[in-house]
């Protein structure tokens, strides 16, 4: 093997799990040096959190299966999302990612073994102060606890790693161990951290990004409550699924207890470490409509704690591809290409805060806005008009008035004060029948993860694609669900004012009324899902809620469906009524297997120890 001489090259994007654990006298050598070396050490250190490891998930949207695979999007465009989407991946047909090293069974145990080098070598470096030592060591037991995390909500039970083992030794013993096993394990990596220096603050002008006590309990908190949940806590399904020993991975059992757990460790995240829900910056009394959506608008694009008292932990992403992604064409974008279905866009709530009508009701009597109103201007379809807040700051919707636009001599598109429409219909600037090359799909985009200060001007386009943005690992808000879904699994409706109190936090602070009455335990359940669903759209979190509560597959599968979008072929303007017709816009297919990702047929052959995924 090729001698490294710069951290950056030493390890490569390996296609096997042999290969991502190979180690030689070269390699040693190399690793000796650098840990003699505090520059060398810190570079180490840092890569950890690099874009080797962790994915930039607003840069490689397009490619990850987190934000389209879902009953969020109707994105079809890619192939490896269709893949996924259709139902079509097998061991042998797997996602198509390795051009990006997305494979990530591959890529987080690289990531694992990496950080088990660091671990086994830290020590070494003298130049380097005890205490600094001791606060990496510690936030490198938390990250590698973190990648653990991150292979488990994918593939369920995995292989622990705790030492960076030669490629011989792997391939001879990498079994799974049992998914209670590797909560446990998880969990105690978590406390060890939480425990022996990991930072309770950061500086924010030279750590942003980086993971603090707080973040590592949030993470710990939403691997319980996935612990505790249907998918992995009383579910037959898997009892059969057993190691080549006998070993049964996932217990039939259902353990109550389970979430008592995750409710204790959301209200420790809640009371102990200083977060608290980003509100509107109202400049008199009650925040106005407008100040509540820009107010969401910048929950997911806003640094610093002062700014963004919620952000738990974000990772630093660059908007470009996302944004161009996301814009219609009139902007410079790539058309709105990230397409939205239908049944998510009636999914928001009403101004009101109540349910809106069944989908195909808006269908039958075709009617038109005749003024403006909170978030639409006049000659808007009355389905996407008197809309909650969260609507209006998430979504792109036809004759939708926004301001990504600034007026020059090229823009013709938009009015003196830079504003401009979205024009989704066929013969509209950014219509399927005015832009070659990419195509929205369904009348509807994402909105949601554009700073306010997005721009399209063609002098300024460049700076802000750049733009960096705090992803939001995990917020406060989601915690505030995480807790309200835990409590009412466990108590029931004996503690339903506890779980109010948090749900309703959420609606208050979107701009829509509280639920107020009382409420049987599956009710409320169905309210809880119901808010997260909104709340935390195009986070990445639907792809794994789902799952969780094993409602993904079956006649009325979540993730079964066929989604269905406006007709891209008809539309001469805003009212044209043959362009809001119900038009299916993409295959939906979820399969009892797809619960859990596979890992490839390679994988396996090299490692019998290593099972596969059940009923692939």
């Amino acid at each position: 093997m090729k001698k490294y001489i710069h951290i950056v090259l030493m390890l490569l994007v390996f296609s096997s799990c042999s290969d991502y654990l190979e180690q030689d006298a070269g390699e040693l050598n190399t690793i000796d040096k650098i840990f003699a070396s505090e520059v060398e050490t810190k570079k180490w250190y840092s890569r950890m959190y690099s874009d080797d490891f962790m994915v930039q998930e607003m840069h490689y949207s397009g490619q990850i299966p987190y934000f389209w695979c879902t009953d969020e999007a109707a994105y079809v465009m890619e192939s490896n999302i269709r893949n996924i989407s259709e139902g079509l991946m097998s061991p042998d047909n797997y996602y198509g990612y390795t051009g990006y090293n997305l494979y990530f069974f591959v890529r987080y145990y690289q990531a694992i073994r990496h950080i088990n080098i660091f671990l086994e070598n830290l020590d070494r470096c003298v130049e380097m102060g005890e205490l600094e030592r001791r606060t990496k060591y510690a936030e490198a037991i938390f990250m590698r606890a973190y990648y653990h995390y991150l292979l488990l909500r994918l593939y369920g039970p995995i292989p622990i790693e705790e030492s960076s083992r030669t490629a011989d030794e792997i391939a001879a013993s990498q079994a799974r161990k049992p998914f209670a096993e590797c909560v446990r394990w998880i969990s105690e990596q978590i406390d060890w951290a939480c425990e022996n220096g990991m930072p309770k603050e950061r500086n924010e002008s030279i750590e942003l990004g980086l993971p603090t006590i707080g973040a590592a309990r949030a993470i710990q908190s939403r691997m319980h409550l996935m612990a505790a949940s249907p998918l992995y806590n009383g579910n037959s399904v898997y009892s059969n699924w057993k190691n080549n020993d006998g070993t049964v991975l996932i217990s039939a059992e259902y353990d109550k207890e389970l979430w008592k757990v995750a409710a204790d460790a959301a209200k420790d995240v809640i009371d102990n470490y200083g977060y608290s829900l980003k509100e509107p910056n109202a400049e008199s009394g009650e925040p106005t409509f407008d100040e509540v959506v820009e107010n969401i608008r910048t929950i997911t694009t806003t640094w610093g704690k002062d700014q963004n008292p919620e952000l738990i932990w974000g990772h630093p992403n660059s908007i470009q591809w996302y944004a161009r992604c996301a814009v219609p064409a009139r902007w410079y974008g790539w058309n709105g290409r990230y397409s939205l279905p239908l049944g998510m866009i009636n999914d928001f709530f009403m101004a009101d805060g109540s349910k809106a009508r069944p989908l195909d009701e808006w269908f039958e009597n075709k009617e038109f806005s005749t003024e403006a109103a909170n978030g639409t201007i006049a000659n808007t379809f009355h389905m996407f008009v008197n809309r909650e807040p969260r609507f209006y700051a998430n979504i792109h919707f036809p004759n939708q008035r926004v301001s990504y636009a600034y007026p020059n001599e090229e823009d013709s598109y938009q009015d003196e004060d830079g504003y401009g429409i979205v024009d989704f219909w066929y013969k509209g600037v950014s219509g399927n029948g005015s832009t070659p090359g990419d195509k929205n799909t369904t009348g509807f985009s994402v909105r949601k993860n554009i700073p306010l200060n997005y721009c399209s001007n063609k002098e300024k386009a460049k700076d802000t694609w750049n733009l960096n943005v705090p992803f939001p690992i995990i917020r406060l808000g989601e915690v505030y669900l995480n807790y309200a879904e835990a409590l009412n699994e466990y108590y029931g409706e004996s503690q339903h004012n506890e779980v109010l109190k948090y749900l309703n936090a959420i609606r208050k602070r979107a701009g829509i009324a509280p639920y107020e009455g009382s409420y049987s335990q599956e009710e409320m359940r169905e309210m809880i899902r119901h808010e997260r669903k909104i709340e935390l759209c195009y986070e990445c979190q639907r792809f794994f809620d789902v799952r969780r509560w094993f409602i993904a597959h079956g006649p009325n599968g979540a993730f079964n469906h066929n989604e269905y979008g406006l007709d891209m072929s008809k539309g001469e303007n805003a009212t044209d009524k043959e362009f809001f017709s119900m038009t299916e816009a993409a295959i939906k297919r979820f399969d009892i297997k797809h619960y859990l990702m596979p890992i490839k047929a390679s994988e396996c052959e090299l490692n019998p120890e290593l099972v596969q995924a059940p009923f692939y």
